[in-house]
């Protein structure tokens, strides 16, 4: 599939809020829609955001951030701390290779940088974690979030750190 993977600028920020509406309504991701979903796109502590495009389309999103992860992820990790967070691809590519080249991407560009990544996935979206698992992340952690899932609960979130 020629897919580009490239720095997101704010001409596709329009583009970005239409992919994660159909990924929404596909998966239910994020569990609700933000109030503001061109802020919940581009966290205040954004270090690197990436979109995948296709025939001028946006189909994919990632967002590495300066964040820090719990003490136990972090006793995992060698390198400064940066997580993985909002990666999406529409449905119209799943299965395509474009979310690994996403990943591949935001992993290299962490690595010039001497960041270690990690990520957190909610409970809800098990292929997520297949998918993380098949590239060789590891599951170091697994505790209730601060943020409600669907049924109104803290979230059962599970951490990885890089292999």
């Amino acid at each position: 599939m020629d897919v580009v993977v490239i720095p997101r600028n704010e001409e596709h920020v329009a583009a970005c809020v239409e992919a994660l509406r159909e990924v929404h309504e596909a998966d239910a991701y994020p569990i609700r829609w933000p109030a503001d979903p061109v802020a919940w796109l581009s966290p205040a502590d954004a270090l690197e955001i990436r979109v995948a495009v296709h025939n001028g389309r946006v189909v994919g999103h990632a967002v590495l951030r300066g964040t820090n992860p719990p003490a136990a992820v972090q006793a995992q990790m060698k390198g400064e701390p940066a997580m993985l967070s909002r990666l999406f691809t529409t449905p119209s590519v799943r299965g395509t290779g474009v979310a690994r080249r996403l990943v591949d991407e935001v992993t290299a560009w962490s690595a010039e940088r001497a960041y270690h990544l990690f990520l957190d996935v909610a409970d809800n979206a098990p292929g997520a974690r297949r998918f993380y698992e098949r590239l060789g992340w590891q599951h170091v952690l697994t505790e209730r979030a601060d943020w409600l899932d669907a049924d109104g609960r803290p979230a059962l979130v599970h951490y990885y750190v890089a292999g």
